[in-house]
């Protein structure tokens, strides 16, 4: 959490750096300026409670909250280019007499440097569980954490000859079906003579195999070591008893499941009845026919063609697998955080721009205000399919409609007198903040929602803006 503060701080902390040293800012701190500065954060942020009250409230059409986020995006990103970046540099170049160049490259530097501090945050606020603030968020995070999770079980699996001869792609369906089995020393987890119950892996701690007749296997075994997938195809009693020697915990299988879903796998129940087939000529004929299956398999590119299979889950199931994850955890932390990373760069730029009244950009501030209605709607309906109630939703909107307006009183204190090459790089910083906040949560949440007219809207959004803006400009 240390990290994501301090990229929400890096801004403002150049800027006091640079505020302390004598410049030739002419820009003043006054209690007017903080306090308009303050007004225009809050009007800014405002429609976040507008927002949340539309989604716990309104189920209004998910099409025209998708075209709404699509309209602020096109706005945000004109006044990005317009307003930060090419007014940016036409300052650095006309006022400070920076070569064409050096300009363009300080704003460049300030983009991208602000963009990956904005992706790297977001991505760790995602995995604290502030993904839950956006339906399309979450089900990348979901898919993203379901990979992961197949890649560990598939390398596992991978252990076997007999699971690696047969196909990943279906595998991976077993995962939904797994459970973890923590065992203490001395647990028998079988003995010699019972029917197969499943297939089992360890992950940590050790196995005591004692043979029950000919043919039961023997030893001490470690994680990695994958047990009662033969008996698991061919139906057969355990020729040997397990025993856990020491703290066990197993990945278990179960024998119904994978039962389930080799009914629903032609390939993998293909596969099954070639072994069981070849178990008729004997023990021995089955362990020949498996290690011939798995010579040829690539370990890599099996795993790699189950991790592909995974597939993207639907809103329910995504916010059913988050909030299991979530149970009892710090989520309402996290997202609180990464609704204050996507709000605090804005905030920042408008603070900034507010030394007088006539300093501030009203497009980007329509912009911002367009932008955060349907990102709160959004958000907050996802939180009420995620069962938090509306007290704890609206407490954290209020909070941050807060948060955002002390963040351009902040921009605005430590700004206002600093240079104009770091006013410039600070508002560029914040720029590629937005522009990655567009891209990686408002853009996909817009696509997600109301599919390829979005695009219509984003493009009517930016002419919108520029339009307003050639209106602002010829005044």
């Amino acid at each position: 959490m240390s990290g994501m503060l301090a990229g929400l701080l890096l801004p403002v902390a150049v800027a006091a750096v640079a505020s302390s040293v004598p410049g030739e800012a002419e820009l003043k701190v006054t209690g007017w300026s903080l306090f308009g500065s303050f007004m225009v954060g809050l009007v800014s942020a405002s429609s976040l409670l507008i927002g949340a009250a539309l989604g716990v409230y309104v189920r209004a059409p998910k099409r025209v909250v998708a075209a709404i986020m699509a309209f602020g995006a096109g706005a945000l990103i004109e006044s990005l280019a317009i307003e930060l970046a090419a007014g940016g540099a036409e300052k650095l170049i006309r006022e400070e007499h920076l070569h064409p160049l050096v300009g363009w490259l300080w704003i460049a530097t300030g983009f991208v440097v602000g963009g990956m501090v904005y992706a790297g945050a977001n991505l760790a606020l995602d995995n604290a569980g502030a993904a839950a603030r956006k339906a399309a968020s979450l089900r990348s995070y979901v898919r993203r954490a379901r990979r992961e999770k197949a890649t560990d079980m598939l390398v596992q699996l991978s252990a076997s000859d007999l699971f690696r001869s047969l196909p990943a792609a279906d595998l991976v369906k077993l995962i939904p079906h797994a459970e973890t089995r923590k065992l203490g020393p001395g647990a028998v987890i079988f003995r010699t003579g019972d029917l197969s119950d499943g297939v089992y892996l360890i992950e940590e701690g050790h196995v005591e195999f004692t043979p029950g007749g000919p043919g039961g296997m023997a030893g001490n075994y470690g994680p990695g070591h994958c047990f009662g997938e033969v008996e698991l195809v061919t139906g057969e009693a355990r020729m040997e008893s397990a025993t856990a020697l020491d703290s066990v915990k197993l990945l278990f299988i179960p024998a119904d499941d994978f039962g389930l879903v080799m009914l629903n796998s032609p390939a993998l129940e293909s596969a099954v009845r070639d072994l069981v087939a070849v178990h008729t000529h004997g023990a021995a004929s089955v362990e020949h026919h498996i290690r011939q299956q798995a010579r040829g398999v690539d370990t890599k590119t099996w795993v790699e063609a189950g991790v592909a299979a995974v597939a993207m889950p639907t809103h329910e199931e995504a916010a059913h697998h988050h909030g299991q994850e979530e149970e009892g955890g710090g989520s309402p932390l996290a997202i609180f955080m990464g609704v204050l990373l996507d709000g605090v760069p804005e905030s920042v730029v408008l603070g900034a721009a507010y030394t007088t009244f006539s300093a501030l950009n009203p497009t980007f501030l329509v912009a911002v205000f367009m932008a955060n209605l349907p990102e709160a709607m959004s958000s907050s309906a996802q939180m009420v399919r995620a069962k938090y109630t509306p007290g704890r939703i609206f407490t954290l909107w209020l909070s941050l409609v807060l948060a955002s307006a002390l963040a351009a009183v902040v921009g605005n204190l430590f700004l206002a007198s600093a240079s104009e090459e770091v006013v410039v790089f600070v508002e560029a910083f914040a720029g590629g903040g937005i522009m990655a906040m567009l891209a990686q949560t408002m853009m996909p949440e817009a696509f997600e929602e109301g599919g390829a007219p979005v695009g219509l809207a984003t493009i009517i959004g930016f002419l919108a803006a520029f339009v307003f803006t050639t209106i602002e400009m010829a005044h």
